[in-house]
């Protein structure tokens, strides 16, 4: 039946004689946008939510207190799974998110407003979380501030899905009237053309052939001077062209967001390649973004060129078996990679000896000696 019977029987578990008719009473042009976007959406924010934040001081690798807070708890109501995901979708429903540290905790604003200065730092007033609002100012060397470089992404999409909520609109109310019985009465009788009678007749009609018309099969008892011609149906929308306009606001979004369609499809004919473009063309971005922010505010030039950074990590999201990849361990073991890290790249516990942080290399990827016979 195509991506509206999968997303829709997935997500409410009906089937389309079910749902076909709740549809027609919802407002099509907001559900199946909405229903697209937040499927990408969460796509992107899955990403997120599964990618480690590591942390770093001076170069090595560390898991204190900065590494609990992204990692684990930014703050006593939240864990980093809610926060994270809190956090992406408002960056793409609003376009900019504004996260404040407060007693070493992190918290997303529902609102706030921001000056607009350009040559002295800017702040933020009128914060509000919850139900509580700050009496204060933020400046902005003081908390994050994410902003989503695409500003136009949600307009762009509101704006290429006008025609198709018409598209759709009329499309379904095509399939349904091809459902539908359509006929012909003839009368031998004359009826009065009065508002009160014409409506007695009507009542009368349907009475008679509501059961012929809700059964898949019925016979019509017809009295004499009363003849039913049932219409010809014409050729009308069928499911499958409303389901291609409905895969069409999908194709727009994946455009959108960067997303391989087949992913938002849920096609996985090719999901090892789509998996790959969907973390560089939409994890990546998004993780760069967060992660500049949170270097520039957090650590500063001066710590960060000396080796004390985040980094945003979501090369271990797609799943990696451990035999699937052996001979490639092998290979970075001979190069100099060391056990800890190819067991951290798998998503296994680092082994807590000496050996496993050491390099190894083999000599056949030393360095050429110089010197020797013939000047080898």
């Amino acid at each position: 039946m195509g991506i509206l019977s999968d997303v829709f029987g997935r997500f409410f578990n009906k089937n389309y004689t079910t749902y076909s008719v709740c549809l027609e009473n919802m407002a099509k042009e907001i559900y199946y946008k909405e229903l697209a976007l937040a499927s990408a959406i969460n796509i992107v924010a899955k990403l997120i939510v599964n990618s480690e934040i590591r942390t770093f001081k001076n170069k090595e690798e560390i898991h204190k207190t900065n590494y609990y807070r992204f990692n684990i708890e930014p703050n006593q109501n939240e864990n980093a799974t809610e926060f994270r995901t809190n956090l992406i979708w408002k960056l793409f429903y609003e376009n900019e998110v504004l996260v404040i540290k407060e007693n070493g905790r992190y918290y997303i604003a529902d609102s706030f407003d921001k000056s607009d200065d350009v040559l002295f730092t800017k702040y933020f007033y009128n914060v509000q979380i919850k139900d509580l609002t700050f009496n204060k100012k933020f400046y902005m060397d003081e908390v994050f501030y994410f902003k989503l470089n695409n500003s136009k992404i949600k307009e762009l999409i509101d704006g290429l899905y006008n025609s198709y909520g018409e598209l759709i609109s009329q499309a379904f109310s095509d399939y349904n009237k091809s459902r539908g019985i359509r006929g012909k009465v003839k009368l031998n009788t004359t009826w009065s053309q009065k508002f009160e009678d014409q409506q007695k007749l009507q009542d009368a009609i349907r009475s008679k052939f509501r059961s012929y018309f809700s059964s898949n099969n019925a016979v019509l008892p017809m009295e004499e001077g009363f003849d039913f011609t049932e219409s010809d149906k014409k050729s009308v929308t069928s499911s499958e062209d409303v389901n291609k306009m409905i895969e069409g606001i999908f194709d727009i979004v994946a455009i959108a967001f960067n997303i391989p369609k087949g992913i938002i499809k849920g096609e996985l004919s090719e999901i090892k390649e789509e998996t790959k473009n969907l973390l560089t063309l939409a994890g990546k971005p998004v993780a760069k973004l967060l992660e500049d922010e949170i270097n520039r505010k957090l650590y500063g030039e001066y710590a960060y060129s000396n080796g004390s950074k985040v980094k945003v990590d979501i090369s271990r999201v797609e799943y990696i078996s451990l035999f699937d990849v052996a001979s490639s361990l092998d290979v970075l073991t001979r190069i100099g990679f060391s056990h800890n890290y190819l067991l951290k790249a798998i998503g296994e516990e680092a082994i807590d000896e000496d050996w496993a942080n050491a390099h190894y290399i083999t000599k056949n990827y030393q360095e050429v000696q110089k010197g020797g016979k013939n000047g080898e």
